[in-house]
Parts: structure tokens; sequence; C-alpha cells
């Protein structure tokens, strides 16, 4: 007790900002959950009536940890709405901005740290899918979830609970259609600190609880793949691949909805914006330039790797859709405004008027964007008539 006290106590203004940007964050998930819409989409319904329990895991294990989630939320709650439908979605939005925070708190400091949660967790695409009843969810928090395991395990190598917790989170990503090409990446890019790591396990029933960790998950993943046409879809592909041509249309279109006009899918997103606002896409183009300078560094070669398979997965057009991607960019345009500031701050080393104004700058850009994004979702989004028509559906 006396040695938590001195903890918290000496860390309160860091636990204070941490703890204020997440009430923030959990109040914005939570806010007008069930009453946003004036009810639920088709794919929400579907969500809703889907059946879960054992017997439902059992059947259509794919998704697990979310299903499992819903599964724990409408065994505690019969009698449940629109927000119960939607909230478990919301804890892992949670998840996604906790591990990004964690991950450029680690990667840039705690100053980029709050700024790219602030872009991240107020951006339009994030509120849309963690408040939204679908599967996209599980992409969303995929790429950080799995950056942020190793992230851990690279500073917590020593420590065994870090690897147990590491393969339990890569064994429920496994049921998650596409991302075992993303865990395999992980695996590869971590397994020198893998390899460390096991030496730590020096006890015959430590190194039994590792497999045991790693073996759990699979019979019934194995059980599901043997079922016809699993396996393509758990490796992302569709059942059928289209033409070149198309493909080749597809491949361009993701850079397109990111960039210059975003998809138009009213049940996620709003007319034809694009889903990277102006000051978060000149930050990504900053961040792409600085680790293009730095290519051959682990990290570089690491997110590049990702985003090649994050975009191909993306591009077949099977079970994985653009949200994979968005996490990625964000950090990203976390690295551009942490090199403008490093930049700003190296030409006024000694003069705190100019470092205050850059700082004030990029604190200025970084509320507009956030305004920006949530008047986009919070105001115009459930106004417009194309939204009303798709959202109106009951339980």
């Amino acid at each position: 007790m006396k040695r938590t006290i001195q903890y918290f106590t000496r860390h309160k203004r860091r636990i204070a900002v941490r703890g204020g940007l997440l009430i923030l964050l959990s109040g914005l998930l939570l806010y007008r959950l069930g009453t946003l819409t004036v009810g639920l989409s088709p794919t929400e319904v579907l969500a809703a009536n889907a059946p879960l329990g054992w017997h439902g895991l059992y059947n259509h294990p794919f998704y697990l940890p979310l299903l499992f989630v819903r599964s724990a939320v409408y065994f505690l709650i019969n009698d449940y709405g629109d927000f119960l439908t939607r909230l478990p979605n919301t804890l892992f939005g949670l998840l996604s901005v906790i591990s990004l925070a964690y991950v450029v708190r680690k990667w840039h400091g705690i100053r980029t740290a709050v700024f790219a949660t602030t872009l991240y967790g107020t951006s339009a695409w994030f509120l849309h899918v963690s408040r939204l009843a679908s599967f996209d969810v599980l992409y969303l928090c995929a790429i950080p979830m799995l950056l942020c395991s190793g992230v851990l395990m690279q500073k917590y190598f020593k420590k065994p609970i870090v690897f147990y917790g590491s393969l339990l989170l890569w064994g429920a990503f496994l049921y998650v259609p596409g991302l075992i090409w993303l865990i395999l990446l992980t695996i590869y890019w971590q397994k020198e600190v893998i390899a460390e790591g096991w030496k730590q396990f020096s006890k015959t029933w430590q190194r039994a609880l590792y497999v045991a960790a790693g073996l759990i998950w699979l019979p019934l993943l194995l059980n599901n793949l043997a079922r016809p046409h699993q396996l393509m879809l758990w490796f992302g592909a569709p059942s059928q691949f289209a033409a070149p041509l198309t493909l080749l249309k597809s491949f361009v279109g993701v850079f397109v909805h990111l960039f210059v006009r975003g998809p138009q899918y009213p049940e996620i997103w709003l007319g034809k914006l694009p889903i990277m606002d102006i000051f978060v896409l000149v930050a990504c183009v900053v961040g792409i330039y600085f680790y293009a300078r730095n290519k051959k560094a682990f990290r570089s070669r690491q997110l590049f790797s990702y985003f090649v398979v994050a975009v191909v997965l993306i591009t077949l057009h099977g079970a994985v859709p653009i949200s994979l991607l968005i996490p990625l960019l964000y950090l990203v345009a976390a690295t551009g405004v942490a090199f403008l500031l490093r930049e700003w701050l190296q030409i006024f080393p000694n003069n705190p008027f100019a470092r205050g104004l850059g700082i004030a700058l990029i604190t200025i850009a970084v509320l507009m964007s956030s305004v920006y994004n949530l008047r986009a979702y919070f105001v115009a989004w459930p106004h417009n008539p194309v939204t009303q028509t798709i959202f109106r559906y009951d339980r």
C-alpha cells in the first residue's frame, strides 16, 4: 500500500492526464450510443439476433473475441436495447485507442501521445466503427494491439506474464479472418525477443504453460476450418478472385477513399468525405517522409510490412475492411507530428516564445481536426437523410 501511494504521488500529473483522456474518450464512446440514430442498421439487427453462447461460438467461431464479449453482455442482461447491442464494440474501440496511445508514448513521448490519442480517438471513422455493432472494430484494434504486444515484449522480456499475454492475444486474433498474416509478421519482427524471452522460462511448468497458451486456441479453430469454404475466408481472401483490372481499380480505390473521396457506405460514413482530414493527411505525408528517410530502421520496415499486407488484403475484397489500415495511418501521422515539433524546437532551442508558439500551433490544429470530425459524426451524419433511411430497424 505504501509503494502504491508513493507511485501515485510521484506520477500524479501523468496519471491525471491519462485518466482525463480515458474519461473523455469513454464519454465519447458512450454518449448517445443507443439514441444517436432512430434505430439499428440491417448489419446491427443481424448482430443482435445472432446465436451466441457456447452453441453459437462453436458453430460460428470467427470473430471470437467480439462474440465472446457479446455473449457475456447478453447473458448478464437479458432485456437489452440499442445501447447494449453496440456496447461490446466500444470496449474494443477503447482498447484500440489505449494500445495506440501506449505505442506512441514509447516511440515519441507523452506530448505526441496526447496529440495522437486526441486525433485518433475523436476521428470520425474511429467513432463510426467503435459505435456500430459490426465486426469492423476487431480490425480497428488489430494493428495497435499487435504493435503494443511487441513493445511490451521488448521492454519486459524478462517477465513471463508478458509472453503469456501476448500469446493469448495472438491466439484470439487467429479467429479474425485475415489477421493470420499480421500475426505471422508480428512473430517475425519479434523473433529475437521471443527467443530471448524463452530463455527466461527456466522451469518446466513455465514452458508447459507457455505451450498450452498457444495450443488452447487450436481445437475450435481447426474444427471450424475443416468446414467447407472457411479456409479462404480465414486467409482473408474471397471465395473467387476478381479480374486483374478490377483488382487494380480496388487497389487505387483504397488510396482514393483515404485521401480524396470516402467510400459510399452510409451505414458507416458520411457522403463522399475522405477518411483522413487535411491536418492528418499532412501529418501522415510528413511521417511517410520521415520513414522513407530512415527506410532501413527496424520500425520503418515493420510498419511498411504491415502496410503492404493490409493494402493487399483490402484490395482482394475478402473479409478484411479498410478499418485495418486506419490506425496504422494515424501512427504514421503521429510520427509526422513528432517530426515537425522536433524540427521546430531544434530551430528555436532556447527561445521560450518560439517554442511555445510551435506547440500552440500544433495544439490548435489538433483541436480543429477533432472538432471537424466530431461535428461530422455527431451532427451531420445522423441528420443525413440517407443515414435515417438505413437506421430504422428494431432488434
